[in-house]
């Protein structure tokens, strides 16, 4: 060959590889905790001590590893805010049973806070062995059993930079996933909706990553996760996760959920605000709707939030049931208050 063909043949493929290059992502390694985005996914890593590193990767692929220098850590890519999506995951994770480790969905919601977790993998010790915790049953899901637990931290570390006293929520698979080559499925809608219906309440949801924690122990991990696949269907699950957040001023106010008119959920409320939480593949219009006023019974609605994007009652025009200028609905809405029987209208869904 020419040297002149030669180095045509190499400019070529230096241009070549500078257009490959240009639209790469460069890997980006975290030695220090650090929250942001990273081509497209929300990350987090936090470690209180020692050598523990993750690197980022393209698209939802990250890698970490960790050794007995670290006290305690945790990272991993996802989304903020999270929500009910079907989440996919695969990868490498680098432990064995005598490592205090786990591989897991992992976020946080607040008004209330809550620290949740649902866990694929785990070492010498399951995350949801606290001492005093409460256990709310089982429920199948994606081809496994998942054991239910609620756990209380007490001043401890949470995303709101103190020390807080919270609750944390556990679905712990069964049979756990190995080690090594993992893969699995989580469709996080069901969790959600058992919890609700074990009156395990979220809030506002905040970030939700697929994690890695290492604790007073060695390993590594490489593994991408990513959102895609079809929600169970409807009464298994599936569709829109809508959370009704409200409270009665006596106890024993009765409200509806309705999409296009129609029923979808019906609760009796207390004095405190809860979350209210239904799973539901219609679509319109819909409305808050209080039915039973008499006595000193009103309603406040705080707002509705619709897979986790939060819609504020007193934005809305449409009240039918505010006592405003002398009259019920007697205004232009925007009031978290039912004082007569009717609706706060809250938009298509």
């Amino acid at each position: 060959m020419t040297r002149t063909i030669r180095r045509t043949l190499i400019a070529g493929a230096v241009l070549c590889a500078t257009g490959l290059l240009a639209g790469a992502v460069h890997a980006q390694t975290l030695n220090n905790n650090s929250t942001g985005t990273h081509d497209g996914y929300y990350y987090t890593f936090w470690k209180d001590s020692g050598s523990a590193t993750m690197t980022l990767h393209s698209g939802g692929r990250y890698s970490s590893q960790w050794n007995n220098s670290t006290n305690n850590w945790v990272g991993g890519k996802g989304w903020n805010p999270g929500g009910p999506r079907v989440v996919n995951y695969s990868g490498y994770y680098g432990v064995n049973n005598s490592q205090n480790s786990y591989l897991a969905l992992y976020g946080w919601t607040r008004n209330p806070l809550v620290e949740y977790y649902v866990i694929e993998s785990y070492g010498s010790y399951n995350p949801a062995s606290c001492q005093g915790g409460v256990d709310y049953g089982s429920f199948q899901s994606d081809g496994a059993t998942y054991n239910v637990r609620r756990c209380l931290r007490q001043n401890a570390p949470s995303i709101e930079g103190d020390n807080s006293t919270f609750y944390q929520y556990f679905s712990v698979r069964n049979p756990k996933k190995g080690f090594g080559n993992i893969s699995g499925t989580i469709t996080v809608a069901n969790h959600f909706n058992y919890w609700a219906s074990r009156g395990l309440n979220l809030g506002n949801h905040d970030y939700m990553v697929l994690a890695t924690e290492g604790y007073q122990s060695s390993g590594s991990s490489d593994i991408t996760v990513s959102s895609g696949g079809s929600n169970p269907p409807p009464g298994n699950g599936g569709g829109k996760t809508i959370v009704v957040r409200a409270r009665g001023t006596s106890g024993g106010e009765i409200i509806s959920f309705k999409v296009n008119n129609a029923t979808v959920a019906t609760w009796t409320l207390g004095t405190s605000m809860n979350n209210y939480t239904v799973t539901t593949s219609a679509s319109s219009g819909t409305v808050v709707e209080f039915t039973n006023d008499g006595g000193s019974r009103d309603v406040q609605v705080d707002y509705i939030s619709v897979d986790g994007a939060v819609r504020q009652a007193e934005d809305q025009t449409y009240n039918t049931g505010v006592y405003q200028n002398g009259q019920c609905g007697g205004g232009n809405g925007r009031s978290e208050w039912l004082h007569c029987n009717g609706a706060i209208g809250f938009g298509n869904i």
